[in-house]
Order: structure tokens, then C-alpha cells, then sequence
């Protein structure tokens, strides 16, 4: 993209020359909740126009514009498509991309000739008194594999292989024997429509080692018939016998395999509030402006099947609406204090929090510099009960007492939380030690769905929780308070809200690019990380001796672990392999 700032004035400038100035809180809601924006999603001109937008209201209120004219830019991966020249052929027959096969949207690119193994359900087990293993007696180095999708239990409501049985751990499974390639197919229990997976972007930039190819039962079955087995016949021997099945398969699978990463330009809006007294250090003031776009799959909507504007007045429109409020009213009443204030619109949050991990790791200041985050994320739907819930309490010692004589509890019933994780933008500063605040009214029946419209948007209750961030920042501002930071709660999403059984008690870095490993943004205190000598800035590359290529293998490796276990974690630091003996 030439010139991405020009590109976006542009946009602003022809859709919204008719706007006049906005005063109050809602009349920024309206706008950026407008069928207009058509959702706010990165790389969309609504987003492009969206971000103008609320540079052109920064301008105008005369705030020190950062960065690249208030722009922030980086790029996000948005989807992925099949690229030219995908072919797959076993001997004499060809098949066709998207009817006969596809590739996963995480395979590795790459030509490969190389002869097949049928390894079952594709799986390793040796735990407790679960023993399995499809690759026993089979050398399947250098070559493909063909497995069975799910497992033997899979119409059970609980099955004992469900850790080993998703599409990725079969993958990595494939990859630890030698495998060059992988087939899956799906059996009969998984579904007789024989519908192939489809090529959806997982919001994750990393790329599997190996091919990775999802086949249909007839395509399976032409690979199959040099041993006279079906699919069908294949999975019936195995789950009701309960032993697996495998075998070498005669002849050559020869496969180009080409997806391509969409790649887009997106950019935080950042600019800042000089206090009168001179100052190196700031508050941040944060609200994350994209949303769901038009939604479907993968988009994060919970109505995927539905293709329509996804508003977000709420989410969040109504946080940054009241951001952009803040910093009309800081520029008009010249700010006073020991702090200077950057106020900034983070682009990708819907996509993993990817603009405030970008912020965060190229911050306008010094992280010393850098006090206290103030997050404000669905702030829009003050109810009959007036509870606003604000996280990160417990995050710097003065915290609590501020905001507890700050609030007045005739119009604000305050639910206060001292975790300083949450799902929004303030978990990456949190995650880099420093002290945040969050401020959310709440999720609804409308959140992440198209009826998230400025209708139901509560104007008084959203201008009276500005009147009180304005009370908690001026307080902050002249007054002695320690904002020294505080471990409040872990890094992560876990406690364990992942469903797994284990966890190393780290915060992933989602803003690393072009690395193979999962970066490490924060280590929990007294997690088995730390205990480990896991440090911030390592790149995770094995866990138990097994590689991890992305987020994704990480989970799967951790997926096999056990409580009390000794594994060794091997990471990159500083350029050099270190090995770790973590206790789980």
C-alpha cells in the first residue's frame, strides 16, 4: 500500500465531508456504529474509514499526533486462498482441488513424490492404561500417511482418545514419526456427506512442517484399492475390534501444494495530551474501534452462518466513542498533572488482540514511561443495576481506593475484579508488567451478532461513566499515588479456561511474525515457567522433545501432558537454543 495515511483521509473525506462536528459521546457512536463503516473490519475501507475518522476528531481537537500522522500501521494476515498450480495424482489418477481434496489452510507449501503408509486413526498412546499406536512396525519417513479422521469412540459422549484425536495432533503425531505428508479423511462416523474441511484463515501466521491434505472418501478409496480396503470397511475392522490398522500402500502420491496469505494494512490511531507540567511519563487511554465486518466463519461472529453488517455499537464503538470524548475534554481543559496522556484506537483486537500487541511493542515512550493503561471495551449498555465492572484492581496498590472514592454510588454500582487479564487490549500491557485499568458494562444477548446496534446503545449511561473515568484520571493525575505495578491473577487465558489439563503459566506473544515457536510476552509468577527459568522474550520451539511450530502445536503438545510431570522446553534466547526442566 502507497501512502496508506493519504488512503485513508481519502475515505474519510468522501464519506463523511456531510458530518458536522461531534460534541457529545453517542454522536461518535452513531458514526462509527453506521451501516456506513459496514463493521469496522481491518483491511475493509469501513475500517480504513473508521480509523480516518477518528484521526480527523484527534486532529481537530488539537492533540499531538503520533507516529505517522497519527497513524500506526502494521499488517495483519486476513485469510488465506489457494494459490495456482495445486495438484494431487496417486499412479494413474488425478484428482481435483476443492471437490476431490484440499489442502489445510496451515499446510506447508511444497512439492512432494513420495510413496504412502495407511496409518489408521494416526495416533501414539501410551498413557495410564490407554495403549495405542497406528505407526508400531511402520517406517514412514520421507513419506505420506493416510489416516482416519476423529477416533474409535467418537459417537461415545466422552471418549478417551478425544486428546489425541483433532486434525492438527494427528498432524504433529505424523510429523514426530518422520512423515513428509499427511492425508486425513473423514469415516463414516464423522459424516456421510464426506464434506471436505474448508480453507478458513485460524488467525495464526505459522505453517505446519509438513503437507497437510484433506481427502474425500472416494479419493481415499482409489489410494486404498492396491489393498483392496475401503474407508468404510477400514474404519468398521478398527472400532469394533478396538485395534489398529496399518499397512503400506503401493504406488506414489505426487502433490503441489500452494496456499497464499492475504495480507492487509491496518493501523492504530495514536496521539497524545502534553500536561502544562512538563512530564516523561503517561497514562494510556485505549478502546479497540474494528469489529466483526460483514461476519461468517471464522470471523468471531456466533451467528456464522449469517452474512450481514455487524455493527458493534457496543463492541466497541461505545469504548472508543468515550475515549475520543476523553480526549476532546483533556485538550479543551489543558491537562494539569504529572502525567501526559496517549490516547489510542487499536485496530485487530477481534483478530487476537493484534493492535495493542503491536502498541505495546512499539510504544511512543519508554515502558518505563509508560504508568498505567486505562481500557475501555463494551461500555455501552449500563443496565437497570448500574454495575460497571472495572478489572485490573488489583494491578497497582492504590487502585482500589481510588476508584472506590472516585465512584459516585447513587448513578455507578462498581463491581471491582484484581485480575489483570481480560479479553480485550489491556491483557497485552498487563501481560508486559504494567498496572491496568478495565472498564466494561457487560456482555449481552446481542454481543458479536448483527443486532448490536446504536439503538440500544445507553447514551446517559455511557456519559456518565466518562464523568467518572474523568473524576479517576484527574485524581491520578495531581495526586501521590503508587502505580507501581502489581501481579494480579495469571498472564494467561488460562485458570484453566482452556481445558487443558496443564499449562506452563505463560502469555503467548501474538504479535511475532516470520518465527517458528510460540514467543513468550509474560511469565506468570510462581508458574512452572518461571520455576523453570522461562523468561519474557523466549521463543518456545519443543515441549517434552516433541517441536512446536505455532500456537496451535503448543496447545496439542500441552493437550499430552500430566500434572507433576518433568519435561524439558527447549527455547530460543538471544539467538541461542536453551533447554529448561519445568515441573507441570
Amino acid at each position: 500500500m502507497k501512502n496508506p495515511a493519504k488512503i485513508f483521509l481519502l475515505l474519510f473525506f468522501l464519506q463523511f465531508a456531510s458530518f458536522a462536528q461531534n460534541n457529545d459521546i453517542c454522536s461518535y457512536i452513531k458514526v462509527l456504529a453506521s451501516d456506513s463503516l459496514g463493521g469496522r473490519k481491518p483491511g475493509t475501507a469501513g475500517g480504513d474509514m473508521a480509523a480516518a475518522y477518528i484521526q480527523r476528531q484527534f486532529s481537530d481537537d488539537h492533540l499531538k499526533l503520533l507516529f505517522d500522522k497519527g497513524f500506526q500501521y502494521f499488517d495483519v494476515v486476513t485469510d488465506v486462498e489457494l494459490g495456482d498450480n495445486n495438484s494431487l495424482t496417486f499412479n494413474d489418477n488425478g484428482f481435483n482441488v476443492r471437490t476431490d481434496y484440499i489442502p489445510y489452510s496451515f499446510s506447508k507449501n511444497t512439492m512432494l513424490d513420495a510413496p504412502c503408509v495407511f496409518a489408521g486413526y494416526g495416533m501414539t498412546i501410551n498413557k495410564d492404561s490407554l495403549k495405542w499406536d497406528d505407526y508400531k512396525d511402520m517406517d514412514v519417513k520421507g513419506k505420506w500417511v493416510l489416516v482416519i479422521r476423529g477416533d474409535p469412540e467418537i459417537n461415545k459422549k466422552i471418549s478417551r482418545f478425544s486428546d489425541y484425536s483433532s486434525d492438527r495432533s494427528k498432524m504433529l503425531n505424523a510429523k514426530d514419526h518422520g512423515a513428509a505428508g499427511i492425508l486425513l479423511v473423514a469415516g463414516m462416523n464423522m459424516g456421510k456427506d464426506d464434506a471436505l474441511v474448508t480453507l478458513d484463515y485460524e488467525k495464526n501466521h505459522a505453517c505446519a512442517d509438513i503437507a497437510v491434505i484433506n481427502v474425500s472418501r472416494n479419493t481415499a478409496d482409489k489410494i486404498l484399492n492396491s489393498y483392496g480396503k475401503t474407508v468404510k470397511r477400514l474404519e468398521h475392522i478398527i472400532d469394533s475390534t478396538m485395534q489398529p490398522i496399518s499397512f503400506r500402500l503401493d504406488g506414489i502420491i505426487k502433490a503441489n501444494i500452494s496456499i497464499v496469505q492475504k495480507k492487509i494494512t491496518t493501523a492504530n490511531v495514536v496521539a497524545a495530551c502534553m500536561s502544562e507540567q512538563p512530564t516523561d511519563d503517561y497514562i494510556v487511554i485505549g478502546a479497540h474501534y474494528d469489529h466483526l465486518g460483514m461476519g461468517g466463519r471464522t470471523s468471531g461472529s456466533r451467528n456464522p452462518d449469517t452474512v450481514a453488517i455487524h455493527n458493534g455499537a457496543d463492541d466497541n464503538a461505545s469504548g472508543t466513542a468515550l475515549m475520543m470524548w476523553l480526549a476532546k475534554h483533556y485538550s479543551a481543559v489543558k491537562l494539569k498533572g504529572k502525567y501526559n496522556i496517549i490516547f489510542v484506537a487499536f485496530s485487530a483486537e477481534e483478530m487476537g488482540l493484534l493492535g495493542s500487541s503491536w502498541f505495546v511493542g512499539h510504544l511512543p515512550a519508554g515502558k518505563k514511561n509508560i504508568k498505567l493503561m486505562m481500557n475501555f471495551d463494551m461500555v455501552g449498555r449500563l443496565n437497570e443495576h448500574k454495575a460497571l465492572s472495572v478489572g485490573g484492581a488489583g494491578t497497582f496498590a492504590d487502585a482500589q481506593r481510588i476508584l472506590k472514592q472516585d465512584v459516585d454510588s447513587t448513578v455507578l454500582d462498581l463491581i471491582l475484579s484484581k485480575e489483570g487479564y481480560g479479553p480485550s487490549d489491556h491483557a497485552t500491557f498487563y501481560g508486559d508488567s504494567i498496572p491496568v485499568l478495565y472498564f466494561n458494562t457487560g456482555v449481552h444477548a446481542d454481543y458479536h451478532l448483527p443486532s448490536d446496534d446504536y439503538d440500544k446503545i445507553n447514551c446517559k449511561g455511557v456519559q456518565t461513566i466518562a464523568g467518572f473515568a474523568v473524576k479517576v484520571i484527574d485524581d491520578i493525575c495531581t495526586s501521590k499515588y503508587d502505580l507501581s505495578y502489581r501481579e494480579a491473577g495469571p498472564k494467561n487465558k488460562s485458570g484453566n479456561r482452556t481445558g487443558l489439563k496443564v499449562t506452563l503459566g505463560i502469555m503467548p506473544d501474538f504479535s511475532l511474525k516470520d518465527v517458528q515457536g510460540v514467543g513468550v510476552a509474560a511469565v506468570n509468577s510462581e508458574g512452572p515457567a518461571q520455576r523453570g527459568g522461562m523468561k519474557k522474550g523466549d521463543v518456545i520451539i519443543s515441549v517434552d522433545g516433541k517441536a512446536v511450530n505455532d500456537i496451535y502445536e503448543y496447545m496439542e503438545r500441552l493437550k499430552t501432558l500430566s500434572a507433576g510431570q518433568l519435561v524439558t522446553v527447549e527455547v530460543m534466547r538471544g539467538g541461542k537454543k536453551e533447554v529448561l526442566y519445568i515441573q507441570l
